[in-house]
Parts: structure tokens; sequence; C-alpha cells
């Protein structure tokens, strides 16, 4: 269950139409919750803190069962590994060197930094 739920996740956050498992909608439609609760920092998203699933479960009186947190343990992975993956693709493509095409002579010097001159 926890695999094709895995699957699952991985599909649609590649674009793909994701099949959730009927007996896995109640752990997905948590996890997408809980998501949606999720602290980030400027660098991007944390992982989801076993103190913020327990709160999380503990303020809508659910008891959720050892595989549901190791779903849910999984997911949170999935998700994680995904985002910054993507992020780092985004960051190769932002990060190329700016280069003028244009030789640096002493004029163009000068005229970038006029209050340089002796």
């Amino acid at each position: 269950m926890i695999a094709r739920l895995n699957k699952a996740l991985s599909d649609q956050l590649n674009g793909k139409k994701p099949r959730i498992p009927i007996a896995g909608r109640h752990v997905w439609d948590w996890f997408w919750k809980m998501d949606r609760t999720r602290e980030g920092t400027g660098y991007g998203i944390n992982p989801l803190q076993p103190a913020q699933i327990e709160a999380w479960f503990r303020i809508r009186r659910i008891h959720p069962s050892p595989w549901h947190l190791d779903a849910i343990d999984r997911l949170d992975g999935t998700r994680m590994h995904h985002y910054f993956e993507k992020k780092d693709e985004a960051n190769k493509e932002t990060e190329a060197p700016q280069v003028s095409a244009r030789p640096l002579t002493s004029r163009l010097f000068d005229a970038l930094f006029p209050s340089k001159r002796i």
C-alpha cells in the first residue's frame, strides 16, 4: 500500500495523473492536508516534523496505525526529494555565468568606473 501511494505521489509531482489506491485515499488526503501546513525557510520547505504530525492527528482525534505514519513519512520523503530536485534544476538554469560579448578595454573600464581614474 505504501509503495502504491508513493508511486501515485511521484506520478503527480511529475505531472502525470496519480492512481491513488482506494484503501489509501484517507492517508493521501491526510498527507496533502498536512503538506499545506508545512513550514519552510527562505531556502525551501522543511520536512514534516513528528510533533507536527502528532498535533495534526491529535487535534482531529484521529488515531493512526503505524502503517499510516510510515506512509506519511515515505510520502514526505518523496515530496522533499522532488521539491529539491526541481529546485536544483531551476538553479542550474539561472546560474549560467553572465559574460559580456564586449571585450574589456581601458576605455570601457573608465566608462564603467569613472571615479577610478588616476
